[in-house]
């Protein structure tokens, strides 16, 4: 949903950046943070968790984070995972990162052009702006591991797709969606050539809150409560009343390599004729077996069988501003 609104009442500013993103220097321009309005330098885990924890206690209602996917999903995690806030705050997204596949989607504030008024501005209620609210997963990955919060995750063939862009081309300097282009080629051309030595098939066990049932081998498992992923692809035609979309495509789909545009389009034509090679669906909650890799927002994790399902639900919902 997006709406467009002025702050009803004066919002408190603070504001979070990781000077080690992708593209920080070029992105955050020459303009300072606001006189007055607190901004903390956070680079790791733990330091953005004392960064939350710091501003949650100032008051801070409208928070700005300025970093890539990463950065953002540790934030999200500490804001509807941890207590830091009585009520969640608004955010604003900086996008510095490498691929900022949440703030193209959710929004974000352009402070590289137009400096920090604008959102300064609407904080003080003298303009302006669009809210889109978007649905936070909740990530158990088994074990006493703790839940993990993020817009996206993968499995399969989707691992391995963002391990190769950011060891392989983002250290060369292919940064943006250049980055997902070129992988998103490699992988079309081992579907056509039938090489699977990048794309190692995953057994997995799917099972949802909506009776969905799957054990076969996947060749990706994809979810999310993004409107829209990298490279603008939607691969989810599900049309339950649900808030996580997910879709899987099983390891030896027929015609896959013709069906791929329908796929990205978020058609339902892609898997009308072939329902058990492309399922698509909408849930609340999803159980998945399986061994191996996955990410949450560009950031990678492992499953392990003896660890039990990877559980994924709602967190929560958050209203993003955007200027």
């Amino acid at each position: 949903m997006v709406e467009k609104a002025s702050a009803s009442t004066p919002r408190r500013l603070g504001i979070i950046y990781n000077a080690q993103s992708g593209r920080h220097r070029r992105r955050w321009g020459h303009h300072a943070p606001p006189a007055g309005v607190p901004a903390i330098e956070a680079n790791t885990t733990a330091e953005i968790t004392a960064a939350v924890a710091e501003l949650a206690g100032l008051g801070v209602d409208l928070l700005a984070v300025a970093g890539g996917d990463g950065t953002v999903q540790c934030v999200l995690g500490e804001i509807l995972l941890k207590e830091h806030f009585a009520e969640p705050p608004l955010l604003a997204l900086i996008p510095t990162g490498s691929t900022n596949m949440t703030a193209r989607d959710a929004g974000a504030i352009n402070v590289r052009r137009r400096g920090w008024q604008p959102l300064c501005d609407w904080a003080a209620g003298q303009r302006s702006a669009r809210l889109r609210q978007r649905s936070v997963l909740r990530i158990e990955p088994g074990g006493d591991r703790a839940a993990i919060a993020g817009m996206f995750f993968g499995a399969g063939a989707v691992h391995h797709a963002v391990e190769h862009t950011q060891k392989r081309l983002h250290s060369v300097g292919l940064r943006g969606e250049v980055g997902p282009a070129l992988a998103f080629l490699r992988f079309l051309k081992s579907v056509l050539t039938g090489d699977g030595r990048h794309f190692a098939p995953t057994r997995l066990s799917l099972r949802d809150d909506k009776q969905q049932y799957m054990d076969d081998e996947a060749l990706l498992m994809v979810a999310s409560t993004l409107h829209r992923l990298v490279l603008r692809f939607h691969p989810f035609w599900g049309r339950e009343d649900a808030a996580i979309a997910w879709t899987v495509i099983r390891h030896g789909a027929n015609r896959l390599f013709w069906r791929i545009p329908l796929i990205v389009r978020g058609s339902s034509r892609a898997g009308r004729a072939e329902p058990i090679d492309y399922l698509s669906h909408n849930s609340d909650t999803l159980e998945l077996d399986f061994e191996g890799g996955f990410i949450v927002d560009g950031e990678f994790f492992r499953s392990a069988a003896a660890d039990g399902p990877v559980r994924l639900s709602v967190a929560g919902r958050l209203s993003f501003v955007s200027l």
